[in-house]
């Protein structure tokens, strides 16, 4: 019933916008043109049905449809009220394709009105102007989806195969020059069918790699090779995705801490000025660093390492049984439920005769400890926390999902003279790490951290980053141009060359 009733609405509206002097989408082509390009943003997002369903008949129509107009805006500005009401992890998961786009009756009314105004009046563009959305650099973001979806109807074959290095020859060096040039990694000045592999093409493939969190050795190798064979409507798709959620709340602290999980990336702001950044390692695909919103509230010095009883169970438990002399040489103490330290000959007793463990492990502070020398505790029910690591060499990996789900932080000691510079001094927190037992120091203000999962992003007016779906996310995006008529329809429109 409701359905038949905003159709109606639909249609008297469509009859009263033939009216002299009224206004119609048609009289603002620049605000129709904006508005089918905030619905192809959402569409090549992949975030709700009804938003692509909407679009696509907006742009397909034989001819210029002022009910199917106001049926996508009517569905933007639904989308972003729901949009408003989501929390942080629901943004980050972009969990968006069940919300119920209703009707509402203000912006029925909104359009009502807009159709009543004289043509000159742009109060199309109002419309238009009120649900777009809050990105950092929206003109830069048109930008790059414009290049990129410019080039989404080329031919783009797959170019994997025998790795290639500084020195090769042959037609493959050749094809490998031209994608980057279409991607814009080489100068368009370089000849195409060059094909050897000189200085240049190396530095085209490592600022290529650089942009993509790989390692810059200069070779193209089979992770090289998948972002090379990543088409252009797919990175546009993933640059949008991670730009919705970039919009994590609807305003920011003056401080806090972003963990970017699939960069292996921390940064910390003050004042809305980044004053720290860090590589991390997070938790491998099997036990995943969760997306998740806390607060530091202390910093804990020579922590001890309580064993988390999933990595006792099946990481240390099955290696004592092999390698009995583990515990001592970690430096780690067997605990009962009472809190008593068991002796080995007790413990060992119970595991080897029993065939059972019924105790925690507990690794003292020191050299081998797996917290390092500084932790930072986040009340949370998923035990995750930030911490050191006497493990440095990991950090020069460029895939690092390596851990059993809290983050590791490679300039661990900055972070903590950060966060309590203002209680105590640095001279002072030497001492305490020198005498290698544990304190836990409160810091004067909970440092709000936002761990999130973005694949892609803009980068200062230069080519977007991108990186690995270490978790999957993003591994199946609808495609919204379901035919040749749809690309053709958007290329008529003009949506791939959008005035910046």
């Amino acid at each position: 019933m409701k359905r038949t009733i905003i159709l109606s609405w639909l249609c008297s509206l469509c009859i009263f916008s033939l009216a002299p002097q009224a206004a119609t989408w048609q009289q603002e082509p620049d605000a129709r043109l904006q508005l089918h390009q905030l619905g192809l943003e959402l569409s090549l997002a992949d975030v709700h049905s009804g938003i692509t369903e909407r679009w696509q008949k907006a742009v397909t129509a034989d001819t210029a449809s002022e009910a199917a107009d106001d049926e996508l805006w009517l569905a933007l500005a639904a989308f972003w009220r729901e949009w408003a009401s989501l929390g942080f992890e629901d943004r980050q998961y972009l969990r968006t394709q069940k919300l119920i786009l209703t009707t509402n009756q203000g912006e029925m009314e909104q359009l009502h009105q807009a159709a009543a105004s004289p043509a000159d009046a742009g109060r199309r563009q109002q419309l238009v102007n009120q649900i777009m959305p809050a990105f950092n650099d929206y003109r830069q973001l048109k930008a790059q989806l414009a290049r990129l979806l410019a080039m989404a109807d080329e031919p783009w074959p797959a170019l994997a195969g025998a790795t290639l290095r500084p020195g090769d020859q042959g037609p493959r060096v050749a094809q490998l020059r031209q994608r980057l040039q279409r991607l814009g990694d080489m100068p368009d000045s370089e000849p195409l069918v060059f094909e050897l592999f000189d200085n240049n093409l190396e530095q085209g493939i490592k600022a290529f790699q650089a942009r993509h969190g790989l390692t810059t050795d200069g070779v193209v190798g089979p992770r090289t090779y998948h972002w090379l064979d990543t088409s252009p409507r797919h990175r546009a798709q993933l640059l949008m995705r991670s730009m919705l959620r970039t919009l994590i709340g609807d305003s920011l602290p003056s401080s806090y801490m972003l963990v970017n999980i699939p960069e292996y990336r921390l940064r910390l702001y003050q004042d809305q000025v980044m004053v720290l950044e860090s590589d991390v390692i997070v938790g491998r695909n099997s036990r995943k660093t969760p997306i998740m919103h806390s607060s530091i509230t202390n910093v804990v010095v020579n922590p001890p390492w309580n064993v988390p009883h999933s990595i006792m169970t099946k990481d240390i438990v099955p290696r004592l049984y092999r390698d009995p002399g583990y515990i001592s040489r970690m430096g780690f103490e067997v605990i009962d439920s009472a809190g008593r330290v068991v002796p080995g000959e007790e413990w060992q007793y119970v595991l080897y005769m029993e065939n059972r463990f019924p105790f925690r492990l507990r690794q003292k502070p020191g050299t081998s400890n797996a917290l390092g020398a500084w932790k930072f505790h986040l009340p949370n029910n998923d035990a995750i926390y930030l911490h050191d690591t006497p493990s440095r060499g990991l950090f020069s990996r460029d895939s690092r999902a390596l851990s059993s789900g809290c983050v590791r932080v490679e300039n661990a000691e900055q972070l903590a003279h950060w966060l309590l510079d203002a209680t105590i001094s640095r001279e002072r927190l030497a001492q305490l790490k020198a005498a290698k037992r544990t304190r836990w120091l409160k810091v004067k203000e909970p440092l709000p951290v936002f761990m999130v999962y973005w694949r892609g992003w803009l980068a200062n007016g230069d080519l977007p980053q991108f990186r690995d779906d270490i978790y999957e996310f993003d591994r199946r995006l609808a495609n919204p141009f379901k035919s040749s008529l749809q690309q053709e329809q958007m290329s008529l429109m003009g949506l791939t060359s959008m005035p910046l």
